[in-house]
């Protein structure tokens, strides 16, 4: 998809042709944020992520209700197994106000109301985490198999330890997610980066983690490589007799 970024008064040039990412139209006061994608409000973080950089990480709900899912076997080609399903998702729309560069008055003020927004609109709720400069949109409720909302914690609220070592952040990070694995029997992955074409948590630290919650243990990590970056949380429809996956993908911020 294309986004429209400020040029004085009135936005007309395309951003990069991501499929993830939504549109931005911008004017002297006020931009419109619209996405319309499978996981709206991870699109939402995404592009305002890469358009302002923001710190925005976001979570996925736990997806269970039959529902809340498409299935796109079909679309996704002959190699996929029968049965492929992602979230159904929808259109998302925000209106913010801007300062005269066009970046966002407040951000956490714009976060907030994509919140609300995402909450009326859709079978999940989030709620906004603020940490320093980083900002996560963290889900509190979801469907269960029957169709009726419960309070449900979010996959990184899960407390997990790592041993006291001297590894690579990477390293640090794939114990995470084996912890979390363990836990959970889902099949979780951590961190797919690249930057400048090179493996992302190369840099070798000394860290710990005891009954911490997933979501501390992996914003240490995060900080403790040079640079900023963001992460997305994503999970697939849970299945009966299928193993799910989940994968916790760090971006970086120019």
């Amino acid at each position: 998809m294309r986004i429209i970024a400020p040029c004085f008064l009135v936005a007309v040039a395309v951003w990069a042709q991501d499929p993830e990412l939504g549109y931005l139209d911008v004017s002297s006061r006020e931009a419109i944020l619209t996405v319309d994608y499978p996981r709206p409000v991870d699109s939402a973080a995404k592009t305002l992520a890469v358009k302002y950089g923001i710190v925005i990480n976001s979570e996925d709900p736990p997806y269970l209700f039959a529902g809340d899912m498409k299935d796109v076997t079909a679309e996704a080609g002959r190699t996929m197994r029968a049965g492929f399903h992602v979230p159904k998702g929808g259109r998302l729309e925000v209106r913010f106000a801007v300062k005269p560069d066009g970046t966002p008055q407040d951000p956490g003020a714009l976060l907030q109301a994509l919140i609300d927004a995402a909450n009326v609109r859709f079978s999940f709720s989030y709620k906004l985490d603020i940490d320093g400069d980083a900002y996560t949109l963290i889900p509190t409720t979801t469907r269960d198999v029957q169709g009726r909302l419960i309070d449900v914690p979010a996959l990184l609220d899960r407390k997990i330890t790592i041993p006291l070592g001297t590894r690579s952040v990477a390293e640090h990070a794939k114990l995470m997610a084996e912890a979390l694995s363990a836990q959970t029997g889902f099949n979780v992955s951590c961190c797919q980066a690249f930057v400048a074409g090179i493996p992302w948590g190369m840099e070798t630290v000394s860290f710990e983690a005891s009954d911490e919650p997933v979501r501390n243990v992996l914003r240490r990590l995060i900080r403790s490589v040079k640079g900023r970056y963001y992460y997305l949380e994503r999970c697939d429809a849970v299945q009966p007799g299928r193993q799910t996956w989940c994968s916790i993908n760090v971006e970086g911020l120019h």
